[in-house]
């Protein structure tokens, strides 16, 4: 039984060293597996602007013989230009502004009045991301040349002084007017005037104010005579009324009997 009892720990000692080699033997091969090195992606950002390159040579010193010390001589440089394909170029007379931070096409768009089609053709752009700092060509904005307004109008005269507590609204109505119309004749904007300046208002007799009672004072009635009622005569007319006819009996006419002859006979010969 002893010898049992030591053979089967034998046995589990032997297994337990053939897992650990085993182990052992694969961790060495996973770490001799030879890793991929990730590459970093290049993030290209569409640039809006034609891109020129030039090949630029380094001017070499040439030795000339003689007797005084030599003097290098420079070489011309040849300078290689790519023109940029004529899809790309911006239309004539567009000038260059900067992207500020917060800028959209959709933004700039609307500021200088254009679509962003014709935004995106002009810049060679393929997406609708701006990238804050670059360039990018805009159309000239039309200056808005401001209207000159005259102030006055055909049956207005310049005499209204404004008082303490006038309103644009009060002064038109008092002169059968609207305050738009008062407000474009004197070329305002707004509704703010001050007590003072003078006015054009229509040309026409202004309206009766309705005296308002003072804040506190007391409204006193005028005695008033009392009502009276006055008796009007009553008279009676009296309405002729038709004399009653009295009636007459109408005789009916009877039928009276005419006696009717008969034929008498004829005698004929035999």
């Amino acid at each position: 039984m002893q010898n049992l009892r030591d053979f089967g720990n034998a046995l589990v000692v032997a297994l337990i060293s053939i897992g650990l080699m085993v182990g052992a033997l694969s961790i060495s091969l996973v770490e001799f597996v030879p890793q991929t090195t990730p590459t970093a992606a290049d993030i290209v950002f569409p640039s809006p602007i034609p891109l020129t390159a030039t090949n630029t040579t380094i001017p070499t010193p040439t030795p000339t013989l003689g007797l005084e010390s030599p003097t290098p001589s420079v070489t011309p440089t040849s300078t290689i230009t790519f023109t940029p394909p004529a899809a790309c170029m911006p239309p004539s007379g567009w000038r260059q502004i900067i992207i500020q931070s917060g800028e959209t096409l959709d933004s700039i768009a609307a500021r200088y009045r254009a679509s962003k089609d014709q935004l995106r053709s002009a810049n060679c752009l393929l997406i609708d991301s701006l990238v804050a700092g670059t360039v990018l060509y805009v159309p000239p904005v039309a200056t808005n040349t401001p209207a000159v307004c005259n102030p006055g109008a055909s049956g207005w005269i310049k005499n209204y002084t404004v008082r303490p507590g006038d309103t644009v609204y009060r002064i038109a109505t008092d002169h059968y007017t609207t305050a738009s119309l008062l407000k474009s004749v004197n070329c305002r904007i707004s509704d703010y005037i001050y007590a003072g300046e003078v006015l054009w208002i229509p040309n026409v007799a202004t309206r009766t104010p309705y005296p308002t009672p003072l804040p506190g004072s007391t409204v006193t009635p005028y005695p008033t005579d009392p009502l009276t009622e006055t008796a009007l005569p009553f008279t009676v007319t009296v309405i002729p009324s038709s004399t009653p006819i009295p009636p007459t009996a109408t005789e009916i006419p009877t039928a009276t009997a005419m006696p009717t002859p008969l034929p008498s006979p004829t005698a004929f010969p035999q």
